[in-house]
């Protein structure tokens, strides 16, 4: 059989596996709802904005825009509401199963079609996390795809055509996370190096033309609508502040668990470092520059990712730079030559990241760093259903419930689908503020893991006129605070809406909770046998959780006459 045949049946092998694979991971990752309800908003008419309430000025709580606007491209056809997790499961898969073919055509290409088997394209099919979290309904598998397209275009960039295109692409991945500022920094330097060496600066100019034309329009456009050149997620997450601690344990973590991944680093140094031969000087692919563009690539964004203390959810900062350290074994074997190293290697590969070592821990929730898919499908609540089913039951039921309300709730962090199903006008992410503009200004009270670890403010939300708060520990265990909705998740009231709450329950008499007007009546009969001050105190509380939003003059009385 043809060389050409054996290695491009394999890279078919190798992009129908990471495909199929990733079909059968997918999951929705509750952050990627945050991006849902922005695209619904947009679509809607409403502008892209997170709460539809007309006092609060826009915050931009998500990070990827290119994506979110691929997400409203959807429900504008018809994927709206509940079908944007099939849109964006099918756009994940399809981006992973594009890395690898893209890996597999850099090979063929660097080899000048030598290569027997695509080493890197069949390795990064093999990583079980670049699987999983590519159908989990975020921007995973697009900014790696993007990233990848990046080096591939600063290996082999030629022409203006090229340095255009390169441009372009970089523009999209600044786009897509703003941690692509990076790989567009790192390929300038290339395109300045040869702007330079050509003494042509049109190809500087061609590589700078797509950021004037695009991405200072975008940048502009941002700050006018939302105020900051930066999302609020960088305030969220406090990305200015260094957590090496975190950082270290968030790479180590991932390299000891795919340690098959090391030995890459061995070829990587060594050819950067060495000078170029005959064999470079033959064929330019080989030569020096592809080692210093994965170099230049890889290096720089790992202590990008360690600075920033890495992510959540494992792995996912490191994926961008995987698909570059394993092209280095399709060089390294060019320049090598034996026919049956890259068989045996790319065996050894596919096993070695095949038999990963994960932590113990890395399903646990309160775990710094935690694998969230495996959480999402093992974490059982009280009611015997998984996280995701609980969450999706909530909001199926709750929207219908809320439908037409000015209902506000507070969520968690790991509660963005209960904001995107149930529909609710304003939804406060409590658990670093990725949506809200006072909470993500709030200094951090622990750093326990990256992106969490806010205080709570109870007076914030009562201030802001929160309605429910879905998480049992969040404020004080007052009796009258519990509601019981039929779904299988804690919630308390943070403050009484008077006309909601009896339309709520008219619309489902099966809410259990404390009526606190009859709460109201009934403390008032017993005023002879409290305490003044025991009263003042507790007449603090229900100012901020009933008479502050409600017109009840005649019980305020009673309770400012006992107290004077």
């Amino acid at each position: 059989m043809p060389r050409s045949s054996v290695f491009w049946t394999v890279a078919a092998l190798a992009v129908a596996a990471a495909a199929i694979q990733a079909w059968l991971l997918r999951w929705t990752c509750d952050d990627a709802f945050i991006s849902f309800r922005y695209a619904q908003h947009f679509v809607d008419g409403h502008g892209l904005v997170f709460n539809l309430d007309p006092s609060e000025a826009p915050v931009e709580g998500y990070t990827n825009f290119s994506w979110t606007m691929w997400l409203a491209l959807g429900a504008m056809l018809g994927f709206g509401h509940e079908g944007l997790t099939t849109w964006s499961i099918f756009w994940g898969v399809v981006c992973h199963a594009g890395v690898v073919l893209l890996l597999a055509k850099m090979a063929w290409s660097a080899s000048n079609g030598r290569a027997v088997v695509p080493l890197a394209a069949c390795a990064y099919a093999a990583i079980h996390h670049a699987q999983s979290l590519a159908p989990a309904g975020l921007e995973t598998a697009l900014f790696v795809l993007l990233a990848t397209s990046m080096l591939h275009l600063a290996m082999t960039m030629r022409c203006m055509r090229q340095a255009w295109l390169m441009g372009f692409v970089g523009v999209i991945c600044a786009m897509t996370r703003p941690d692509g500022g990076l790989f567009v920094a790192m390929g300038g330097l290339f395109v300045l190096y040869d702007a330079v060496q050509r003494r042509s600066p049109r190809l500087l100019l061609a590589y700078v033309l797509p950021f004037v034309v695009v991405f200072v329009p975008y940048l502009l456009w941002r700050y006018s609508f939302y105020g900051y050149w930066v999302p609020n997620t960088a305030f969220a997450k406090s990305a200015g502040d260094p957590l090496l601690g975190l950082g270290w344990s968030y790479v180590s973590g991932f390299f000891l668990c795919y340690y098959a991944l090391l030995p890459a680093f061995v070829p990587l140094v060594w050819f950067a470092l060495k000078k170029g031969d005959m064999l470079a000087s033959i064929q330019p692919a080989l030569g020096r520059r592809p080692w210093l563009v994965i170099a230049a690539f890889v290096l720089p964004y790992i202590f990008f990712v360690t600075w920033v203390g890495g992510d959540f959810m494992f792995g996912r900062f490191l994926l961008p730079v995987l698909p570059a350290l394993l092209f280095g074994w399709d060089l390294a074997c060019q320049r090598w030559r034996p026919k049956l190293l890259q068989p045996m290697l790319a065996i050894a590969l596919v096993l070695g990241l095949t038999l990963r070592v994960e932590p113990e821990d890395l399903g646990n929730f309160r775990n710094p760093v935690s694998d969230t898919r495996h959480m999402a499908v093992t974490q059982f609540l009280s009611s015997g259903y998984t996280w995701e089913k609980a969450f999706q039951l909530c909001g199926d039921y709750l929207q219908p419930l809320f439908d037409g309300l000015d209902v506000r709730i507070a969520i968690a962090g790991s509660h963005a689908s209960l904001a995107y199903r149930s529909r609710a006008r304003v939804a406060i992410e409590v658990a670093a503020g990725l949506t809200d503009a006072y909470i993500a200004r709030t200094p951090y009270k622990v750093r326990r893991k990256a992106g969490h670890g806010k205080p709570r403010d109870p007076a914030y939300l009562e201030k802001r006129g929160v309605h429910f708060h879905f998480e049992s520990d969040y404020l004080a265990a007052d009796k009258w605070r519990k509601v019981t909705f039929n779904v299988p998740l804690p919630c308390q009231l943070v403050t009484w809406d008077r006309e909601l709450m009896r339309e709520l329950l008219r619309r489902d008499p099966n809410i259990k909770v404390v009526d606190f007007e009859q709460h109201l009546d009934a403390y008032i009969e017993a005023l002879p046998t409290k305490r003044k001050a025991e009263v003042e105190k507790d007449l603090a509380k229900f100012r901020r959780y009933y008479f502050d939003h409600n017109e009840d003059p005649r019980r305020l009385a009673i309770f400012e006459a006992f107290i004077k």
